[in-house]
């Protein structure tokens, strides 16, 4: 937890969850709770929900909106502003070594890419997160991220470490005994499990031999099917670019589609024990259209990470066996490999510098 999570940029929330100033979202990293807000500017902000007075949390509820544009201790009533400079403190005797100033709250870097916030629990980020995000936003930048919305949202619950679910994101060596549906769509991934995830230093994926997709496809659905024209700003070659899958260690995945994104992000709350906010972004006027039919896109990655969870579940519960020390990763678990030794990096170093998988 200090050495990755409270010292890496973490995606939270997207950004139309805090839509105004004075809008609220508290968020759970392990043991840690942040409160989002936007100031009178409609600038981001992000704070320890955690007042200076004694302690308590600030806000309780997990959304909403601040009453009086003030953020209010329930316990004595200390009042801050939007920037987080405390303002009253009700009932209180005067002292002369007491400096309002002195007693803010305590802030949380923020800063927003493709519509998802994302905040860093360090006292200084080890680096911004523009370079963090490295050559995510240069290929995604005609998808239009920043203006999607959620048509669908999925909360999980998962007896796993978090650290498996990122394995199991990073291959589909899995694949052909645990996603049926999946190799439909993607036969090629029923011939080992590697094919369309060996990509470039940018992310681009390096052709191999053999089909990829169903014949006729235009997307990830179960039938390969779609039902919404493809992301406007797409050309020609991104409009057939099916499938781009995305992980930003260590809590951002990305499936990325011609027509819609199912994004994950992931918050532990134990060392067995993990929390998966799946979203299925769409272009507003996908959803504007009365004919739009949610459960054509929602199904298959439905299922899919349905079956994920299931298949870690297991693993979590398999590696307390005693005399198990090791696993052995297979060529096409390439990926693994790298995210291990992202790990093992951060470990070892104070200053987690991250790079997307």
């Amino acid at each position: 937890m200090d050495r990755i999570w409270h010292g890496s940029w973490i995606a939270v929330a997207r950004c139309d969850e805090v839509p105004a100033a004075g809008d609220f979202r508290v968020v759970e990293i392990g043991d840690q709770s942040v409160l989002l807000t936007r100031n009178d500017a409609g600038q981001w902000r992000a704070f320890h929900n955690t007042c200076r007075h004694r302690g308590s949390i600030l806000c309780t509820e997990a959304q909403g909106r601040l009453r009086g544009g003030r953020i209010t201790c329930p316990y004595h009533a200390w009042s801050y502003d939007l920037d987080g400079r405390l303002q009253t403190t009700p009932r209180r005797m005067p002292t002369a070594d007491f400096d309002p100033a002195d007693h803010g709250l305590f802030p949380v870097a923020v800063d927003t890419w493709g519509g998802f916030v994302f905040v860093h629990l360090g006292p200084v980020p080890a680096q911004p997160l523009a370079e963090a995000l490295g050559w995510m936003p240069a290929r995604f930048a005609n998808h239009g991220l920043d203006t999607l919305v959620s048509g669908y949202r999925r909360v999980v619950d998962v007896q796993a470490n978090w650290k498996l679910v990122c394995e199991n994101f990073c291959e589909c060596f899995h694949c052909p005994p645990v996603h049926p549906e999946l190799c439909r769509v993607v036969p090629a991934y029923r011939e080992g499990g590697a094919w369309g995830l060996h990509r470039d230093a940018e992310g681009r994926s390096i052709a191999e031999p053999g089909p990829e997709y169903l014949p006729g496809a235009c997307t990830l659905t179960l039938d390969g099917t779609a039902r919404v024209p493809p992301f406007a700003g797409l050309n020609d070659a991104q409009r057939a670019e099916l499938y781009i899958p995305a992980l930003l260690p260590p809590n951002l995945f990305l499936n990325v589609h011609p027509d819609y994104v199912n994004s994950h992000l992931m918050f532990p709350t134990g060392p067995g024990s993990v929390r998966i906010v799946y979203d299925w972004l769409f272009e507003p006027r996908a959803l504007a259209d009365p004919a739009f039919d949610l459960e054509h896109y929602v199904a298959l990655w439905r299922t899919t990470n349905g079956q994920d969870a299931r298949n870690c579940e297991w693993q979590q519960r398999g590696l307390r066996a005693r005399p198990f020390e090791q696993g052995v990763f297979m060529p096409q678990e390439f990926d693994c490999h790298r995210f291990a030794s992202w790990v093992r990096t951060a470990l070892r170093s104070p200053a987690t510098g991250q790079s997307p998988i």
